[in-house]
């Protein structure tokens, strides 16, 4: 019998698994956390339930549905229209802002639909980079506003570093009218990939992954890999246990997994790994006495006065709190290797309650969390690296499925059909 291990007991991983065991394969999951679902979990502080950063479900695809319904989870979830807004200039205007400037100050509403026009007009080459590609789409006032600062804060990098690989499905790109009526507050129509998303109605976004998770046969938590030997077919776990294997799925990420091969690399695959580049994020998760302060999901800070790039009220979406309180996301994105202090916490606090959205004597409970990785660095790097690194494993019979070992950028449906993909490529193989 074909011994198969799936490394990462994420989303990607737990549905490969389950999609092989439905089909009469095992796998063998690992997962070094104590609970599965990797980014897509949730913990409990009182009576409080606080996920690792926003996770919502945008369902494009009825095979999507179709495996929600056959968990048993569809009926558990909630469709909500998405309430988003950015803060800029003292105002708020909803989200996306190049066709919502109306609710911003006459000042900065005019540079962003001047820019627009004359970038509009202007027809230029083709962009080669992000900062271009911002220019020649949007113009100088929106970027110069929201996308750059933004993107800047996000990714810690210069826009001029990051690619165009990223930018497809997750940007709205709107016509003149639509900028036009955005600006007189006329455009009415939902736009973008996340207009409409599921959230389950009570408690958290782990229910997804639990629903998964349940139904596997073999799956080891608190267990972590350490050592990866390609030749002789092998890992090593934290506890010193060594388990053949015959085909892998590496879902944890891909630099993470680079680190954990035993012996030398090629010299072309070391400087892969060493180009990858990301952001970690820490996530203050706050449960607060009292309503929310606002109706909105979620909110966009392009501003560098605020060290958040995104807060979110998880409550106005899902039953996390208690009756008549609510909960905060406060999200910080980081380098790597920042070390995370309690100054950091509190300024993202106090900042936040500068401008009434916090109210810090009413706060219950609290839960710091950082996400490593949280976001791949989309620089003119990646693609090469990535090939690179994906040859060099596939060489070896490693598949690397989602998010983080395919170094990308996704959302939740993507992770869920990552995994029934490579379970699927494994079925074709005949072996069992």
């Amino acid at each position: 019998m074909t011994r198969t291990l799936i490394l990462g007991g994420g989303l990607t991983g737990l549905v490969t698994a389950e999609r092989l065991q439905a089909a009469g394969r095992q796998a063998v999951v690992l997962e070094k956390e104590g609970t599965p679902g990797g980014a897509c979990r949730t913990e409990e502080r009182g009576p409080y339930h606080f996920d690792h950063t926003g996770h919502l479900l945008h369902i494009a695809r009825d095979e999507t549905r179709e495996y929600l319904e056959g968990l048993g989870v569809w009926s558990r979830l909630t469709e909500h229209a998405r309430r988003a807004a950015i803060h800029l200039g003292g105002a708020i205007t909803p989200y996306p802002i190049q066709i919502h400037t109306w609710g911003l100050p006459p000042e900065i509403r005019r540079d962003c639909l001047l820019g627009f026009i004359e970038a509009w007009a202007r027809q230029g080459p083709d962009p080669t980079d992000f900062s271009e590609w911002v220019l020649s789409r949007f113009g100088e006032g929106l970027g110069r506003h929201f996308f750059f600062p933004y993107n800047e804060k996000l990714f810690r990098a210069r826009p001029e570093e990051l690619s165009l690989d990223w930018v497809g499905r997750y940007v709205p790109k709107p016509d003149l009218k639509e900028v036009v009526d955005g600006a007189l507050g006329l455009h009415d129509q939902a736009v973008g990939y996340n207009a409409r998303f599921r959230y389950p109605h009570e408690g958290g976004i782990r229910l997804l992954a639990d629903a998964v998770a349940e139904k596997l046969s073999d799956m080891r938590l608190k267990t972590e890999v350490v050592a990866v030997n390609l030749k002789e077919r092998w890992v090593e776990t934290a506890k010193g246990d060594r388990l053949p294997w015959d085909r892998m799925a590496a879902t944890l990420a891909l630099p993470f997994l680079v680190d954990r091969v035993v012996g030398p690399l090629p010299d072309d695959v070391a400087a892969a790994r060493r180009a990858l580049r990301w952001v970690n994020v820490l996530n203050v998760a706050l449960g607060v006495r009292g309503p929310a302060p606002r109706p909105e999901h979620w909110f966009y800070f392009p501003e560098p006065e605020f060290p958040f790039y995104r807060v979110g009220f998880p409550s106005n979406h899902g039953r996390v709190a208690p009756e008549g309180s609510h909960t905060v996301s406060i999200e910080i994105s980081l380098d790597p290797g920042v070390t995370v202090d309690e100054d950091l916490v509190e300024t993202g606090e106090a900042a936040l309650a500068r401008i009434g959205l916090l109210r810090p004597e009413l706060i219950e409970e609290r839960l710091v969390t950082v996400l490593n990785p949280a976001y791949v660095v989309f620089d003119h790097d990646r693609k090469q690296a990535v090939a690179r690194l994906r040859r060099f494993f596939s060489d070896h019979g490693v598949h690397l499925a989602g998010r983080w070992a395919e170094w990308k950028y996704s959302a939740m449906e993507d992770a869920i059909l990552d995994g029934m993909a490579v379970a699927r490529r494994f079925q074709a193989s005949g072996d069992r």
